[in-house]
């Protein structure tokens, strides 16, 4: 498919964005249309070259993405995803106003462009159109993608330390998936903590002991998984699983009877350098027989979408697990998306 661009020149708003974007009703449909949480307000674009007002008209006959009011004090708005500067995912806003200008352009994103991107006004700033990704295989992290698993490990973790009185908290469980921490029990015990060594040892075998029970009370299965893999199955997409953990987090799937859906599956343990390092990640591709320019990792965290740069695939960020959309969006990924039902909307072969 054919890459569309716009590009114009930055201007400055009159600030009643702000408003909307913070609005609950609209910030929730943001969300779940297009896996964005805005940054208050927009950056304005004016366009000021014909062929680009062109084309923006042209794409406006396109519906995009409806946000709908309840409320009769705003109005609807339709959205248009994009890659803002080819490296932040975003949304153009197009408020469905009569005296909305022409040559005027507003896009949301979850981070402040104009300090991530260095902006100023009279700046000259590009946008790519999202198309949906032209693949043959999609390669799938497990926890907090397909298994509702984040709260999980946040209960066994405090279960495990229970007899320390160590503080676990859910940020401490997120950052650790964000960034792959090779020890978590490294990164929650204090130094300081007597026979801390022992400690550790004695945490980490409690918590294996418990994960299969908390796993079931606590976490599972996101709903509607199966019809999203039968879904990209039926369209040709060759599956698999790419994941930092050992596959313990894998028993809903299996329990589900879902593992048949995938091609291969390689797990922490098949792997000498975890991610971001994209050395699981290509074994999945050679299992498969497919090449990195036709393939796409769906991940929930920094780095799967640090991997999918390293390893030259195509990245998905699912807002379902540990990262969130402002920690997504800085790593650059091609997508992003409230969860994996959201798939067959981006991924065709």
């Amino acid at each position: 498919m054919e890459q569309i661009t716009l590009s114009g020149r930055v201007v400055t708003g009159i600030g009643e964005a702000a408003s909307f974007t913070q609005v609950t009703w609209a910030q929730e449909q943001f969300i779940a249309k297009l896996g964005i949480d805005p940054y208050p307000g927009t950056l304005n674009l004016i366009l000021d070259i014909p062929e680009e007002l062109a084309k923006w008209a042209n794409l406006k006959t396109n519906s995009g993405r409806v946000v709908t009011t309840p409320d009769s004090a705003w109005c609807d708005a339709r959205c248009y995803p994009v890659q803002i500067a080819g490296q932040i995912p975003g949304a153009i806003l197009f408020p469905e106003v009569r005296s909305y200008p022409e040559a005027q352009i507003e896009i949301i994103a979850a981070l402040p462009l104009r300090e991530q991107l260095s902006l100023v006004d009279g700046d000259k700033l590009s946008l790519t159109i999202c198309q949906p990704l032209s693949v043959r295989a999609a390669l799938f992290d497990v926890d907090g993608t397909l298994v509702d698993s984040v709260q999980a490990y946040r209960v066994v973790a405090e279960r495990a330390v229970a007899s320390y009185s160590i503080p676990i908290t859910i940020e401490m469980v997120r950052h650790a998936l964000n960034v792959n921490h090779p020890n978590f029990w490294e990164m929650a015990v204090p130094a300081n903590q007597p026979n801390r060594a022992e400690v550790m040892k004695e945490i980490r075998k409690e918590a294996m002991r418990q994960w299969p029970e908390v796993l079931r009370r606590y976490g599972g299965l996101f709903s509607g998984v199966r019809e999203t893999l039968e879904t990209l199955q039926n369209r040709g997409l060759r599956l698999g699983i790419v994941t930092g953990s050992r596959g313990d987090s894998m028993q809903p799937l299996r329990e589900a009877g879902l593992m048949e859906f995938f091609e291969t599956v390689i797990t922490g343990q098949d792997v000498e350098r975890r991610k971001p390092d994209p050395e699981g990640l290509l074994k999945g591709i050679a299992a498969l027989g497919v090449t990195p320019d036709n393939t796409v990792y769906i991940g929930d965290g920094a780095i799967d979408i640090q991997a999918s740069h390293a390893a030259g695939v195509a990245s998905v960020g699912v807002l379902s697990g540990a990262g969130d959309s402002a920690l997504l969006s800085a790593e650059g990924p091609d997508w992003l998306v409230h969860s994996h039902a959201d798939l067959p909307g981006i991924l065709k072969t």
